[in-house]
């Protein structure tokens, strides 16, 4: 349909809100085959109203009103059929704030359809944007300042205990039920007031004791994490607790109250001071420690303002704006039962951490924390990406069973440990597991994997404030072999981007995903990096096998170029003990290495796809941002393509291919894999016993007969579709 083409020969025409939302509801009926279309608008003072009607609409202003008012408020698309009249509807939101609603109409039943609702969603957005713009233009006509989009309002009549739920993107999967806590959730607008001279040095009293009562709880959770989980975990707090005892700030904050602000108010004041400083810096890993700023200001206003109640979140679900490592350490630490969101990716390093410790999350919920109050009830199911508040109580005893079932059925599953993984006709299936931690690898030994697959080395960097030596890199590598001492392990030379960044003002890798600054790219600027970690992985391998991956892989000449570093880090090496001859492999995770696979596979001894960053950069799906979660889909075709030209180029060079992305954990794409000729696959952990499962109850020939006619397919649900199908025959 040509609806947006359209909207925009109405914009060319006019930028008076109300003649644009006239002629778009005629274009949106009329483009849709509908009998009637309504837009309702929020105005100034946050009412909803009628904007603009195109068809009939006489019996049916009740039913419209009362979804539109649904629709502002809990933002979603909604179907409703009946026998006399039929409405889809959907929310207008621009950055988060709900501005309106569009409601469809038409006379006697009509099954709206899943791409129906994906259009006018999809209008919703594209209106709200030339509204707002309209809106903009017309106040600077008047000569007025533009107002900012009012926020929706709770529809009149609606219990503000009434049931309600919320739609973000599912990233580590379970089911929890629990009260809410916040972390990082405290409003910028604290007692402004100016403190009398009698009251000041009181609170200054209050200051310092939040200041040593954040700094005892840090050495605890940090002493926590480092007997639960490893000390790496425990290295995250040392910025936290550097900025706790640095007297400038602290001067800072005395000074503010001693000038009349409480206590509240001058840690705003002197945090943002210091988040200034920060910004200005022309440097990625300075400018990322705003988030501590940002933790160690929640901290310290949680005591003052809250008398700490929100200190532990043992037995809560945890709402945040982002999912920080330090926070994910800290929680489970403290027994947190899942974790919500309002930004995060099912790649980012904290949701894997999270993940990798079996906490639910559910991430990308817009407003979150204004949506949800403290000690509310709700239920997180980080498969789907639901998030329901206040649940009635049937709600959570179906979900408390659902949560039960999936209990047992994991505890079936882990019967499977020592089992070899095999399909039901007899096909053997290699099953590896990504790491990243220690506390990884006693998962991976627990849950039955054969060998660490893709071993990501960049935590020790990312949490010390300082590289670590090539001692401590000898003793991190080697904890690798004390579980897994004949292997395989494929360990990952670091790979710094996006969300992983390391202590040291000299090296910045490129911050988002398409920068192209980073991995390998970074270590041929800083050789000395790359040798440490050359030869602390020979050393801690000694006489057991080793397996180098070099990741971002984009030219045959900057692979030679990490081979010969390789070669010479090996060569510089005087120790007999040490492993002198590892094998070395490439990541194919860039179309580039897709099609320069055939010379690569001559070059490498092994090769390895990582789905996760092929699939972002061949889709143009930035993995960090959760408006392009649905973007990231496994069964787009170009994906199994790419995969099955790696496959062919290994088997004609007589080498293996593995592949160590998180699509292996979806059982279609795992048993797909296998058809094309993956020979191991490599996940999380936890998903190694139900991935056992999966496969022990399905035969691989017919899947393998059905993949010629599923790579020629050109859609992704066509795709979807046939595996499926193919699982079942």
């Amino acid at each position: 349909m040509k609806v947006t083409t359209e909207l925009l020969h109405i914009v060319e025409q006019t930028h008076s809100p109300a003649s644009i939302l006239e002629a778009a509801v005629r274009v949106i009926a009329q483009g849709m085959g509908a009998d009637a279309c309504s837009a309702f608008l929020v105005d100034e003072s946050g009412v909803l109203v009628r904007s603009a009607t195109y068809g009939f609409s006489a019996y049916a202003d009740v039913p419209a009103e009362s979804l539109a008012a649904r629709m502002t408020a809990e933002k979603r698309v909604v179907i409703v059929r009946g026998d006399a009249l039929s409405l889809l509807a959907s929310s207008m939101s621009l950055r988060g704030n709900t501005m309106g609603a569009l409601v469809l109409q038409s006379a006697g039943p009509r099954d709206f359809s899943k791409e129906d609702a994906e259009t006018l969603a999809t209008m919703g957005a594209q209106l709200a944007g030339i509204i707002e713009n309209a809106r903009i233009i017309e106040a600077l006509d008047r000569g007025e300042q533009p107002m900012v989009p009012s926020r929706a309002p709770i529809p009149s009549g609606a219990p503000s205990d009434a049931e309600s739920l919320l739609h973000g993107v599912g990233v580590s999967p379970g089911i929890a039920i629990g009260p809410t806590a916040s972390r990082g959730a405290y409003p910028r607008s604290h007692a402004t007031r100016e403190l009398p001279p009698e009251e000041r040095e009181a609170e200054r009293g209050r200051m310092r004791i939040a200041v040593e009562t954040a700094h005892d709880d840090l050495l605890r959770i940090q002493a926590a994490a480092e007997r639960e989980i490893d000390e790496e975990h425990a290295l995250i707090f040392a910025s936290h607790l550097m900025l706790l005892k640095d007297p400038t700030l602290l001067g800072r904050i005395d000074g503010e109250i001693v000038r009349g602000a409480s206590a509240a108010r001058a840690i705003d004041l002197a945090l943002d001071e210091f988040e200034t400083r920060l910004r200005l810096v022309p440097d990625a890993y300075i400018q990322e420690k705003v988030d501590d700023i940002e933790d160690l200001r929640s901290r310290l206003l949680d005591h003052l303002l809250d008398g700490g109640t929100h200190a532990r979140a043992s037995g809560c679900v945890v709402l945040t704006r982002q999912v920080l490592p330090s926070l994910v350490v800290e929680l489970k630490a403290e027994g947190v039962r899942a974790l919500v969101t309002e930004t995060g990716s099912a790649t980012s390093h904290g949701v894997l951490l999270a993940r990798a410790m079996g906490i639910p999350v559910v991430a990308g919920v817009p407003d979150l924390l204004a949506s949800v109050r403290p000690d509310e009830r709700v239920i997180v199911d980080g498969t789907s990406g639901l998030v329901i508040v206040r649940p009635k109580d049937d709600t959570a005893a179906r979900y408390e069973e659902e949560r039960q079932r999936t209990e047992r059925v994991r505890m079936q599953h882990t019967k499977l440990r020592d089992v070899l993984t095999r399909t039901a006709d007899g096909v053997r299936v290699t099953l590896h597991a990504n790491v990243g931690l220690a506390s990884d690898l006693t998962a991976a030994r627990e849950n039955g994997a054969e060998g660490i697959g893709l071993y990501r080395t960049e935590f020790p960097f990312i949490v010390r404030n300082a590289f670590p030596t090539l001692g401590e890199q000898v003793r991190i590598y080697g904890k690798a072999y004390e579980l897994f001492p004949d292997g395989p392990i494929h360990f990952r030379i670091l790979d710094l981007a996006g969300d992983k960044f390391v202590a040291s003002s000299s090296i910045a890798a490129g911050r988002g995903a398409f920068h192209g600054y980073r991995s390998i790219r970074v270590l041929f600027d800083h050789p000395d990096v790359l040798r440490d970690q050359v030869q602390a992985l020979v050393i801690a391998a000694a006489d057991r096998p080793l397996r180098i991956l070099i990741p971002m892989v984009t030219s045959i000449e900057d692979l030679r170029h990490v081979k010969t570093m390789i070669h010479q880090a090996l060569a510089s090496l005087d120790d007999p003990s040490a492993q002198r001859a590892p094998e070395i492999g490439a990541m194919i995770e860039v179309p580039a290495a897709v099609e320069l696979a055939a010379d690569i596979a001559k070059e490498v001894d092994f090769m390895s796809i990582g789905t996760n960053d092929l699939m972002q950069y061949t889709l143009v799906a930035d993995r960090e941002d959760p408006r392009m979660a649905r973007m990231n889909d496994p069964h787009h075709p170009a994906l199994l393509r790419m995969v099955s030209r790696v496959v062919a180029a290994a088997r004609s060079a007589g080498k293996t291919v593995g592949v160590c992305g998180e699509i292996a954990v979806r059982p279609d794409m795992a048993l797909a894999l296998v058809a094309l000729g993956v020979e191991s696959l490599s996940v999380v952990p936890t998903a190694i016993p139900e991935l056992k499962a999966s496969f022990a109850a399905v035969r691989i020939e017919p899947m393998r007969a059905a993949m010629a006619g599923i790579l020629a397919m050109s859609d992704a649900r066509s795709v979807a579709v046939a595996l499926r199908e193919a699982q079942h025959v």
